[in-house]
């Protein structure tokens, strides 16, 4: 369950990768200092085990193969176990954009498809890369009827918004703030009690503007979309937290 920290609110960071950062313990310290709520997606299996020695009432980890990871010979036999001792399901999804290898789709998905039924059955929350493939990935959403998950850094067609929204879909806002358009009408379009806030890890600020993005950086992104919504920023970060907690309510990993 989510804990209340000192009976206030937390930064909720939604999406982060702890194995990317330079030095985990000084990540770890920020987390704690500004009670940061994070979950930490994996990539893999040795990523999924690595975070497993992370000991950490602010820290939920989840399981996941993402898209990136995929080979033709990825295997679903000695998944469900890891499924099973993880919080939440993630990094899955798709990618049709970044992924080149467009014989490795089809795999994908086949993967996907794989981590959605197991998220119906054991009741977990994914957590969703969906780049250059968020119509397919809302197909897939619709066809097992979960409800609830995570879209991570969303960046597709916002005419297709209603559609995720009609799933109790959270969307996170991301390291991009401030640089994509996209994300700023992302922010106008959704409605405050659909958002999630999320870094993605360090190397993902670096990406966008070539600085190493701490855990903190969250606190910039809540600020960021308080500036768009035109609300104070207390607001925006009690909502984003009662955002989980509503979530958590739908399941009882976080």
């Amino acid at each position: 369950m989510v804990i209340l920290i000192g009976g206030g609110f937390m930064y909720i960071n939604a999406h982060d990768h702890l194995d990317f950062y330079k030095d985990l313990d000084d990540a770890i310290k920020i987390i704690n200092q500004k009670s940061i709520y994070t979950l930490a997606v994996s990539m893999d299996i040795d990523d999924f085990l690595y975070l497993e020695t992370i000991k950490n009432p602010l820290i939920k980890i989840g399981f996941g193969i993402h898209p990136w990871k995929v080979e033709e010979d990825t295997k679903t036999d000695n998944l469900e176990y890891f499924i099973k001792k993880a919080d939440f399901i993630g990094e899955i999804g798709l990618d049709f954009y970044w992924e080149k290898r467009k014989d490795l789709y089809p795999k994908q998905v086949e993967i996907f498809e794989f981590f959605l039924q197991m998220a119906k059955k054991h009741k977990k929350v994914c957590n969703i890369h969906t780049k250059g493939a968020e119509l397919e990935t809302l197909l897939l959403l619709e066809k097992y009827e979960l409800k609830g998950q995570i879209i991570h850094w969303y960046s597709g067609d916002l005419n297709l918004l209603d559609r995720y929204l009609k799933l109790d879909s959270y969307f996170t806002i991301s390291s991009d703030i401030g640089y994509s358009k996209k994300t700023d009408e992302l922010i106008k379009l959704l409605p405050l009690n659909r958002i999630l806030t999320e870094t993605d890890g360090p190397s993902s600020l670096e990406w966008v503007n070539g600085e190493y993005g701490n855990p903190d950086y969250i606190i910039d992104i809540v600020s960021y979309v308080a500036k768009i919504k035109k609300l104070k920023i207390s607001e925006v970060k009690n909502t984003i937290f009662s955002n989980l907690l509503e979530l958590n309510k739908k399941q009882t990993y976080l």
